[in-house]
């Protein structure tokens, strides 16, 4: 332990507080050395600290922003989705309603349509260039809730007059070969038939009747009126 009376009395008095004076102040510039450097690390540290949050306030800003505009945009989307929704809703409230009209127009106007399945949607009468020589088109269809494939035989009769008097001919009776005009088909079928006209027959309407068939269970008949209406061949 240090004898501080044996050194004052060693060195002197002045010399003794002199060192004195030096420890202290040596003393007191190694704090204040020591407190400016911790000071100004933690003046550095600060500023770092400040910085960083200056920059995650930025940050955090364009964030809310990006999450404000998707927010904006997905209750677009929503609206826009529920809008859609909601017009699909309609037109298939309105196919249904058209289909349950077209139903119950097609029992009115063409009851055979609903007892047998089978429609003639297409009729055609053309004249060839050979004399009393014609070609009859026709095109079937069948009827939508029936998804089978439908068969049978057309029987095609012209009514007209000959010679002053009331006359019929069969088309089969008419064309080469002599058969009937056979139908087998899904969907629809369109067909044709060239035949000969006696010259001194004159044709008013056609009569097609046919015995409609589902495989071999038979659905109805079949029976359509037309005038005789000659169509262009182009």
């Amino acid at each position: 332990m240090v004898n501080y009376s044996e050194l004052k009395q060693r060195y002197g008095p002045y010399q003794f507080y002199a060192l004195c004076l030096i420890v202290l102040i040596f003393t007191a510039y190694l704090a204040f050395s020591l407190g400016h450097k911790f000071s100004s690390e933690q003046q550095t540290h600060l500023k770092q600290l400040n910085s960083s949050s200056e920059s995650l306030r930025i940050e955090n800003a364009a964030l809310s922003q990006q999450v404000n505009v998707m927010s904006v945009e997905l209750q677009i989307a929503k609206t826009t989705q529920d809008k859609l929704t909601d017009t699909i809703e309609q037109a298939l409230a309105r196919e249904a309603s058209l289909r349950k009209e077209l139903t119950f127009y097609q029992q009115v106007m063409a009851p055979e349509l609903s007892a047998t399945g089978l429609a003639i949607d297409g009729f055609a009468i053309e004249k060839t260039l050979s004399e009393h020589f014609y070609r009859l088109k026709l095109v079937l269809l069948q009827q939508d809730k029936i998804k089978a494939t439908l068969n049978g035989s057309l029987h095609i009769v012209l009514h007209g007059s000959e010679n002053g008097q009331p006359t019929t001919y069969t088309l089969a009776n008419l064309i080469e070969q002599g058969a009937p005009i056979k139908f087998r088909f899904k969907y629809f079928q369109m067909l044709e038939q060239e035949f000969t006209l006696p010259a001194d027959f004159l044709v008013e309407k056609v009569v097609i009747s046919a015995d409609v068939y589902k495989y071999k269970r038979k659905l109805g008949e079949l029976n359509k009126t037309f005038d005789w209406r000659l169509s262009s061949s182009e």
